[in-house]
């Protein structure tokens, strides 16, 4: 991997020692989330499958990698983060497209927690590498070290990722990963007709 990031290797072994460790802290989450989302996936079951990031990428997902539901733990950060990809993209306020902000009922047993920094320690990365631009990488048709960290922990069987706002300090951002959900996860959107 690039920018110092472990070897794919390192990371595989070092993400199935914390994930098995009896000692490990699981990090579970029961509570309310927040998303936008677009008009084509603002239906119950659209809006908390993953599949937008699947096929458009993510911070952790890589474009055609595995489902991922990007959620924020208030509605400031999740804002915050619909904000930058209208800035990283340029589209001027009058362009922009209807969005659908949504909370979403969440619990979750087995994540791995990069906001601590015994985790971090523990994997061998640092809060930068998890914070740095994602984006420019994957408009170029290439896979951003974080796209790769986000596959591994997939791969290793996280339910998801908790992970600093790099656009609100102080948020949370949670990437979960609905295939790997164990009995009694979910992410459900919240009043929806």
């Amino acid at each position: 991997m690039a920018n110092n990031w472990p070897t794919e290797q390192a990371l595989k072994i070092r993400l199935a020692a914390l994930f098995n460790s009896p000692i490990w802290r699981n990090f579970p989450f029961v509570g309310t989330m927040y998303r936008f989302a677009g008009l084509k996936y603002s239906d119950r079951s659209q809006f908390t499958d993953g599949e937008g990031a699947r096929l458009n990428g993510g911070r952790f997902t890589p474009i055609r990698g595995q489902r991922t539901l990007y959620l924020s733990l208030d509605r400031a950060t999740a804002m915050a983060e619909l904000d930058s990809w209208y800035a990283f993209f340029n589209i001027p306020d009058n362009a922009f497209r209807p969005r659908i902000l949504a909370a979403v009922a969440v619990c979750v047993v087995k994540l791995l927690d990069v906001s601590s920094p015994e985790t971090l320690a523990e994997l061998g990365v640092t809060i930068e590498q998890i914070a740095e631009e994602w984006r420019l990488t994957s408009v170029d048709g290439q896979i951003a070290p974080t796209q790769t960290f986000g596959r591994l922990v997939y791969e290793a069987g996280y339910e998801g990722i908790r992970f600093p706002s790099v656009r609100k300090t102080g948020g949370l951002n949670f990437s979960l990963f609905p295939e790997n959900y164990l009995d009694g996860s979910h992410a459900l959107m919240l009043d929806s007709d």
